[in-house]
């Protein structure tokens, strides 16, 4: 980045003094020469400040444009792995719910002996409570997806805040430059 900078710098020098070079008159006197020489320096340094000076702002905006896009991908990721685990225990609770019902329907079927219906209503009280965890637990997972989906969104919309920010920085950066090098 540095380099790029000195680069600019340099090369903004050499536009500058030869379009100033090409545009003087040439039956000037030495004072007047001077006191040009002078105000040319003086424009010189002060566009030199100004660069030295959008370098550290446009590193500071990519430093804060990279910031927020990790928060945004760590935001993704977090949605995309409650998706997984949504829809994991949503096909859970579906083959839960068969599970009761081909229990169930066993039991309400035929002729069992006391030890087989007894049984059969334990496996039907085991899993109609497996079946409301899973629910429960679905309907938290559902609510952390909507929250996952906020908090993306939100992290989408600060990512898009800082990028036209910084754009903007950048373009309010480089007329500064460009006014300090028209200016006669």
């Amino acid at each position: 980045m540095t380099r790029a900078v000195t680069t600019l710098i340099v090369g903004s020098v050499i536009a500058f003094t030869t379009a100033t070079v090409a545009t003087a008159p040439a039956d000037q006197t030495p004072a007047q020469e001077s006191s040009a020489l002078l105000s040319e320096v003086r424009l010189l340094r002060q566009a030199i400040e100004q660069l030295a000076s959008n370098g550290t702002r446009v590193q500071i905006a990519f430093g804060r444009l990279q910031l927020q896009e990790q928060r945004t991908a760590t935001a993704a990721r977090r949605l995309e792995e409650v998706r997984a685990n949504l829809t994991r225990l949503t096909y859970q609770a579906t083959e839960a719910a068969e599970r009761l019902k081909g229990v169930e329907a066993l039991a309400a079927a035929g002729r069992h002996t006391p030890e087989e219906e007894s049984e059969m209503r334990e496996a039907v009280t085991f899993m109609a409570r497996e079946l409301r965890r899973v629910e429960a637990e679905r309907a938290r997972l559902a609510a952390e997806e909507s929250e996952a989906a906020a908090t993306l969104a939100n992290e989408q919309g600060r990512w898009s805040d800082v990028n036209r920010h910084s754009r903007s920085s950048s373009a309010r950066s480089l007329r500064g430059v460009s006014d300090l090098q028209s200016a006669p």
